[in-house]
């Protein structure tokens, strides 16, 4: 069993997709996008063109990204998504990054979590955290 996140990021998925794929040297394995001849049940006025999936590749996890406007409160809230880098140079860079036209909460320092850890919360609102060197709770 595989669980993949999709984000989604009405009206700025292609946006989002190219930001991160560049930023993260990230690999872009599929982007399916609507049709103006598609069930007209799934099209909302506007929506021919728009990506309703794509499937980014960071390192070794996909994360499915959907520029469709999906029901309820679209707030990233209660997660984030964490990264775990190389080296410190590098997690300074994603970071820097990945705050432009955001918020850095926590610039680049060593905590209990890891040796360079950082929080940012990047221009569409998606909150990361960052983590390079001596990574204490690393996944297996």
């Amino acid at each position: 069993m595989q669980a993949i996140s999709t984000i989604y990021f009405p009206g700025l998925c292609a946006e989002a997709l190219s930001f991160y794929r560049d930023i993260l040297h990230a690999e872009v394995l599929f982007q399916l996008t609507a049709v103006p001849d598609g069930p007209p049940q799934y099209l909302q006025p506007g929506s021919p063109g728009m990506i309703l999936r794509a499937g980014l590749r960071v390192g070794s996890t996909t994360l499915y990204l959907s520029g469709a406007d999906h029901a309820g409160d679209l707030a990233f809230r209660g997660f984030s998504v964490s990264l775990q880098l190389d080296s410190a140079d590098e997690a300074g860079r994603v970071l820097q990054a990945l705050g432009e036209g955001g918020n850095i909460r926590v610039p680049l320092r060593a905590t209990t979590l890891a040796e360079h850890y950082g929080v940012v919360i990047d221009r569409f609102g998606l909150h990361w955290t960052i983590e390079a060197g001596g990574t204490y709770a690393r996944a297996a």
